[in-house]
């Protein structure tokens, strides 16, 4: 029951993590899941934290999408959404046919790497854009990741990270991609019925207007950050996510 989930401690250190975790939303336009859900499944089941991000990550795409939709480079998102539809396939039928414990270890792997790679490249400025036959090896784990476990975003902007080299048209691209993603793969957990539950749903509605305040904060403070300062917390925060659920699995 939904009462089983808000226990004192555990609920407070969720509102820590959601709070950060859409700070950095707010911030860069993704990232919010691959922090928050490494760190939430500390505390609730891993079929509890994921739909739940998804309601909460639609509103949030929607709040943040909608002011700068305009400015996003909708071709590069046409050749990228095919591949990513093909991988969340697989990643819904895993999250529902398989074992917590083992998509538990692979997420922290995940989270991990990615978080001593963002700190590697921080500094590194974009060059010629790669092929754009790298979206179908990266959309189609992104797809997979973002279905397993809500956490495609750095898939997807590794990709188009290195395709679109204004920081403008990048941030509103990852914004709307988030937001598409997010809208599938809310229509496939509709399908399977992994949404259609009252712990999710009132922890959603719980953590929500947590999940505001972060958008709400990032969004003012982000022009007086630098991009490295940015990168080096989102990365530090990943590395210690990640090595924390390793640590829990493993033992």
């Amino acid at each position: 029951m939904i009462f089983d989930l808000i226990e004192p401690l555990s609920f407070a250190l969720a509102v820590l993590i959601v709070l950060c975790a859409f700070f950095i939303f707010g911030v860069s336009g993704f990232g919010s899941s691959i922090v928050a859900v490494p760190l939430l499944v500390q505390m609730y089941p891993l079929k509890v934290v994921v739909p739940m991000m998804v309601l909460v990550d639609i509103c949030a795409s929607l709040y943040v999408g909608r002011k700068s939709s305009g400015d996003a480079d909708i071709q590069e998102l046409k050749w990228l959404f095919p591949f990513s539809v093909m991988g969340m396939f697989l990643g819904i039928f895993l999250l529902v046919k398989s074992p917590s414990e083992p998509l538990l270890l692979i997420l922290g792997l995940f989270a991990a790497v990615n978080g001593v790679r963002v700190l590697i490249q921080r500094n590194v400025e974009t060059r010629d854009p790669i092929s754009k036959w790298w979206a179908l090896p990266l959309g189609f784990l992104g797809g997979a990741f973002t279905a397993l476990f809500a956490t495609g975003g750095p898939l997807y902007v590794s990709y188009l990270g290195l395709r679109i080299n204004n920081p403008k048209i990048l941030r509103a691209t990852m914004a709307f991609a988030i937001f598409m993603l997010t809208f599938l793969r809310l229509i496939l957990m509709l399908v399977t019925g992994l949404i259609l539950s009252w712990e999710v749903i009132g922890l959603a509605v719980l953590l929500m207007p947590v999940a505001f305040l972060g958008i709400w904060t990032g969004t003012h403070v982000h022009t007086r950050l630098s991009n490295s300062m940015m990168r080096m917390a989102y990365g530090l925060i990943l590395v210690f996510a990640g090595a924390i659920l390793l640590i829990r699995q493993i033992a």
